[in-house]
Formats: C-alpha cells, structure tokens, sequence
C-alpha cells in the first residue's frame, strides 16, 4: 500500500506568474520548479488501469516546503498521511491506528515526489523535456530507476493546476490540484509528525 502511495505523490509546485513564461515552456519548468519554496492546498487523484477504468479515487490536502519537507493527507475514501521530514518518512493509517516510518534513502527507485524535494539542476540533467501546448509540457525520466514512464504538468496563471503520470505497469495517475488562495507561511515545524497514543509503530525490519 505504502509503494502505490509513493507513487501518487505527483506534486509539482510552479507558482510564479505564467505571464513571465518564456516561449519555451519546456526549459522554463525547471526555473519555475527551483523557484518554488512552498505551497500548500487540495487535491482530487483518480488512478486508471491500462484501458481507462478507474481504479481508485481519492482527494485530500497537501503541503510542501522545499527542500525536503512534504505532506500528503488523505481523507477520502479512507483516512491516511504522509509526512516527509528530510530523510525521515512516516506513514500513517489513520483508519488502522498504524504508523510506520521508513528512511526515504531506503527506497531505491526514484519518484515524482523528488521533483518537489530534489535539486532542480541535478534533476534537469535526468529528464528529457518536451513541449506540449502553452503551458503544458512532458517529463520524460531518462535514466532506469525512476518509478514512472512520463509525466505531463500543464499550469494556468500563477500555479499548476493537474498532473497526468503514466507508470510503467500502463496505469495512469491524475491529478488536479487547488492551491490554497491565502496560504500561510510553512516551517519545518509544520512537518513534525509524533504518532498518537495508542497508535501501533512500525520499522521496515518488522516486515
């Protein structure tokens, strides 16, 4: 469960202003990726199999503090978070009063969460670019251990507004994203996570 969350966290954070957008779109996302240093609001994902039948459907909160801060919380169909602090993971199922924290340098294959957390330079040199329309383009991962074949990012005005991913099993991942309107100033602090009492904490040595 833990893997296919992982591979749901298509956040990408490009809120300066479309109207400074140079005619190429496609080596401006990167400048808008590192320019980014917090964003915050909600989310509905809806994940498909290889011939379009909706698997699953979710919507949720997310909040992001760059560099490497991170959370993902769910609160429909079930009740889940995610929370990313540095190189501390912890997943929590609320439903479940289960949490189980990872250390994110254990997970080997690279995913679209680490276009958020990661260095925008380094990870440009990883990425084949590809324009698709006025604001919208197509990351192409251009090295093996990256978790999903493409992802396609389109934004309006001042913020990204949907993601589609396509995996490398053919399922495809969207999502459209509502950035907060008056959002508050994020700190580390905010990413805290301290499981509650009574919760049940896992490490991956229990498996």
């Amino acid at each position: 469960m833990l893997r296919k969350i992982m591979a749901l966290l298509f956040l990408a954070l490009f809120l300066e202003s479309a109207a400074v957008l140079a005619q190429d779109d496609a080596d401006d996302v990167w400048r808008l990726l590192a320019s980014q240093s917090q964003a915050s609001g909600a989310f509905l994902q809806e994940l498909s199999d290889e011939d379009g039948e909706l698997l699953e459907r979710s919507s949720g909160r997310y909040a992001v503090l760059r560099p490497g801060f991170f959370r993902w919380e769910i609160d429909y169909p079930d009740q889940q978070m995610i929370v990313v602090s540095g190189a501390q993971l912890w997943h929590y199922d609320i439903d479940l009063a289960a949490a189980t924290r990872r250390d994110t340098s254990d997970n080997n294959a690279f995913t679209p969460l680490e276009l958020l957390a990661g260095d925008s330079d380094e990870l440009r040199e990883k990425f084949a670019t590809e324009r698709l329309g006025p604001s919208r383009v197509r990351l192409v991962p251009t090295f093996p251990q990256a978790g999903f074949a493409s992802v396609d990012i389109a934004w309006e005005a001042d913020a990204v507004v949907a993601m589609d991913v396509q995996d490398r099993s053919g399922q495809r991942i969207k999502l459209a994203l509502t950035p907060d309107s008056d959002p508050q100033q994020l700190t580390a602090e905010d990413f805290d996570f301290v499981p509650p009492a009574g919760v049940d904490v896992y490490e991956p040595s229990d498996y």
